[in-house]
């Protein structure tokens, strides 16, 4: 009866060694993959630096466009708008002219002169 106690406890010893070992086994098994998901998460994470770095950039490329075309408007604007008006002030007070009646070389020039002003005012 001694004999089948000791190959009771040895079989029960080698089980919980077998399932200690197992344990261990899982455990080291989901630190390394914890490794791997850090890494992985990292490497994500980088690359999503990169691509908002890489979109700033474009976006300040684009807000420096966007300054440059707003301050050349202003300056064609500021030349523009007064040749504008003196035109259009000097087209009000011709006198108007008949049904069928051809421009006469007062009007002529001014409608000239506006074309003339607004073709120089853009940029090639």
């Amino acid at each position: 009866m001694a004999t089948s106690y000791r190959a009771l406890a040895v079989g029960i010893l080698v089980l919980v060694g077998l399932v200690l070992a197992g344990a261990a086994g899982w455990a080291a098994n989901g630190w390394r993959h914890g490794t791997e998901i850090a890494d992985l998460q990292r490497a994500h994470a980088e690359f999503r630096a990169t691509l908002s770095e890489d979109a700033l950039a474009t976006l300040q490329a684009d807000a420096a466009e966007v300054r440059r075309a707003a301050t050349e408007f202003r300056t064609i604007q500021s030349t523009l708008a007064p040749k504008m008006t003196a035109l259009t002030k000097e087209l009000r007070n011709a006198p108007k002219l008949p049904n069928g009646c051809v421009p006469d070389p007062v009007r002529v020039r001014n409608l000239d002169a506006a074309i003339d002003a607004a073709n120089k005012s853009i940029p090639r």
